[in-house]
């Protein structure tokens, strides 16, 4: 933790970036097009150490375009100010490079707007939105986030955080800025959660996931305009919600042609695309440069709270994530940042930069800055705050899933996960785990194996039986929750099962009740990563129950979809269509379900309002129980301590279950079969404990809270 004179200065340089001049105000060090406070805009340019000639083209709307030559600074480096007035904001704009004979026309790497793909970028002058938020901003919101929380400011640290992850083009119908926006309300108040990740936003082509972007600085133009992300943005911090933004320093997607020709972004390839140039030559730093300029980008100029930096790993430049971090706690101090690493929770990862680190990066910025780039500092503390929880998540798939992808069920593995937990983001499945396997969500997993569908599927190749298999269980459900299946004759069941090819003849009671245990296994896995200290996060629609696809979906300037792994789905226009958040029930009772769910979510998320031990608290003890697949966790954090019971088995207790619980006498505080979470209300425990050995009541695929009362 800071001291307290270092924390004042950060605060103070946290209000001059945002509040002073309100626009990217580092610009002397980062690229891209920015109006300055003097009256002028500034152009700057990287671009080839061998390009002879860079001119500035300017097309105002309704005139002739303008040309400027632009000064070469250094080797690759083009800058040039023009006068506020001679170029305005919503002109378009664009590069001629003379190199090696050629003339090439570009658009902008740093563009800060496309309102289409192509060529010309837009001059955006971001000090014209009037933000609203100067409160939450400065810090004075106790809800909001930051790595700078401690005891006495009013600030909640980044364990606190309950995130609910969204994707904009299919989060709504509408899939703009402006529709995600009529939904902050229910994210914050009706659900409770305290922040929102909005998957990458990065402009490309057309529609996709997210995770293509090649516009780094600019959000995706088919969403909306920058004005309405930021307006989304500000409304959510008046929500009292966190905004998280994803963003991609790993890779770049199939439509960088220009990219390509316009400066060395680029080193070869690797599992996801085409991977950055940070350290292949002299250039190399200077695209570090860029990266990082774009990630100052959200956290300055959008007024987001944090970053999630998509897997780290493949960044392929531990030396660059340093940087990353450096920068960003010192021109946005209150931010955090949190890592997809895949490295297994290396613990370099989110240990935290030395004292003598934070004082030299706060006093003497640019040497610090000049040293990682020398590659002259130590990589075994890269300082990201939290990180995605890869080991804990594989573990509770395979509790809830068993064999499913290669994974063997084990508690004593799971309970092994829980060691390294506390400060990283658990979740239960991600966009990942949905739409990089089939599409299909965690409850249509679960039906696969209960109903032994691999085993009955027909007229498909082996190698593909387990995505058949899914996307059967996902048509099976889809039939059951609408009525239906219900309506269906024998004969007609029979030929709605061949038509989703599946050689079966399930009763619709079969499938209901295997569907009434994936929800209360679903329920299980979302109570369980809410009991254990830290962050947690939740993906859209999980929230109820929903069973919508989720699949991955892309499409590119290039053509044909290119060497796309099978996923068992065209992941084109079809798969998008059908990846949209549907919330429609037309069936009482599984509306009820759906409900339930939602109630039992926004109780698990007041749960951590009201216990400081589930949120920045420590897991004191774990225990578990091979035998009967009895999992519990005690936490504590000061005057607060809280036992949670899970039951991982399909065998519920009724008041007979032995349990050795903490010293004092415990009392139930949330059960995952209570009649308001769609439970049975039939396994609760009414009666505080009475002593350290009780018999309680637990519930199949269940999860039990016991706060200490005395």
């Amino acid at each position: 933790m800071l001291n307290t004179k270092i924390m004042v200065k950060k605060f103070s340089n946290s209000n001059f970036i945002h509040k002073s001049s309100g626009i990217f105000n580092i610009h002397s060090k980062f690229f891209g097009a920015y109006f300055l406070q003097n009256g002028y805009v500034l152009f700057k340019l990287l671009t080839f150490d061998d390009v002879t000639k860079v001119t500035l083209e300017v097309k105002p709307k309704g005139e002739p375009i303008k040309s400027f030559d632009m000064n070469k600074k250094e080797p690759g480096i083009w800058q040039l100010e023009i006068e506020n007035g001679i170029v305005k904001n919503g002109d378009r704009y664009r590069y001629i490079i003379e190199r090696k004979g050629e003339s090439i026309p570009v658009k902008d790497p740093c563009s800060m707007y496309q309102d289409s793909y192509f060529k010309w970028s837009v001059l955006y002058n971001h000090s014209i939105y009037k933000w609203n938020d100067y409160v939450w901003m400065n810090g004075r919101n106790f809800r909001r986030v930051s790595r700078l929380a401690d005891e006495v400011n009013m600030l909640s640290p980044v364990e606190a955080l309950r995130i609910y992850e969204l994707h904009i083009g299919t989060f709504t119908p509408e899939g703009t800025y402006k529709s995600a926006k009529e939904k902050l309300k229910y994210i914050s108040e009706t659900l409770n959660f305290n922040a929102i990740e909005i998957m990458p936003v990065e402009n490309t082509y057309s529609f996709n996931w997210g995770y293509d972007g090649v516009d780094k600085y600019a959000p995706n133009h088919t969403y909306g305009t920058p004005d309405e992300l930021k307006e989304l943005i500000d409304y959510a911090h008046k929500c009292n919600l966190n905004v998280i933004m994803d963003i991609v320093p790993n890779h770049l997607g199939p439509d960088i042609a220009e990219l390509q020709k316009t400066g060395p972004y680029i080193e070869g390839e690797n599992c996801f695309g085409y991977k950055f140039n940070f350290e292949k030559d002299s250039q190399s730093s200077y695209v570090r440069d860029f990266i990082i300029g774009a990630a100052l980008n959200w956290l300055i100029n959008y007024h987001c709270d944090g970053l999630r930096v998509d897997m780290t790993k493949f960044m392929c430049s531990d030396f660059t994530m340093k940087q990353m971090v450096a920068e960003v706690n010192y021109y946005c101090p209150l931010s955090f940042l949190i890592a997809e690493d895949g490295r297994d929770n290396d613990s370099r990862v989110t240990k935290p930069f030395t004292q003598n680190e934070i004082e030299y990066n706060e006093l003497h910025h640019e040497s610090f800055i000049n040293s990682i780039k020398n590659n002259d500092v130590s990589l075994s503390n890269l300082g990201f705050d939290s990180e995605w929880d890869f080991p804990f998540h594989k573990q509770i798939a395979s509790m809830l899933l068993g064999s499913w992808d290669c994974r063997i069920k084990n508690i004593s593995n799971f309970d092994f996960s829980l060691r390294d937990a506390q400060s990283r983001v658990k979740y239960v499945m991600s966009h990942d785990e949905i739409g990089n396997i089939d599409g299909t969500r965690l409850i249509s997993k679960i039906l696969v194996n209960e109903l032994n569908l691999t085993s009955k599927v027909c007229n498909c190749d082996t190698n593909k039986k387990c995505q058949v298999s899914a996307h059967a269980a996902h048509k099976l459900l889809d039939a059951l929750v609408n009525g239906s299946l219900e309506k269906m004759s024998d004969s007609e069941r029979l030929k709605f099962y061949e038509s989703i090819n599946l050689h079966c003849n399930f009763s619709v009671s079969d499938i209901y009740e295997a569907y009434i245990k994936a929800v209360k296994m679903h329920k299980l896995a979302l109570g369980k990563i809410y009991s254990i200290p830290g962050p947690k996060m939740v993906f859209q629609g999980d929230e109820s129950a929903n069973l919508s696809y989720f699949k991955f979906f892309r499409k590119f300037s290039i053509g044909p979809e290119p060497y796309l792994r099978d996923k068992g789905y065209e992941p084109g226009i079809d798969a998008f269509k059908d990846s949209k958040l549907n919330c429609v029930c037309v069936c009482d009772k599984y509306c009820f379900i759906n409900k339930g769910v939602e109630n039992y979510i926004t109780a698990l998320n007041k749960l951590c309002d009201n216990n400081i031990s589930l949120t920045n608290g420590h897991i004191e003890k774990t225990l578990f129980h091979e035998n009967s697949d009895i999992h519990a966790i005690y936490t504590r954090k000061i005057y607060n301590e809280i036992v949670s019971i899970s039951n991982f088995s399909g065998v519920s207790y009724l008041n007979n279950y032995g349990m050795l619980f903490p010293k004092g006498r415990w009392k139930e505080i949330l059960n995952s079969d209570d009649t308001l979470f769609s439970g049975e209300g039939k396994y609760m425990n009414p009666e505080p404990t009475k002593g350290q050995f009780n018999y309680i009541s637990l519930p199949a695929y269940g999860i039990v809270f016991f706060e200490k009362i005395i």
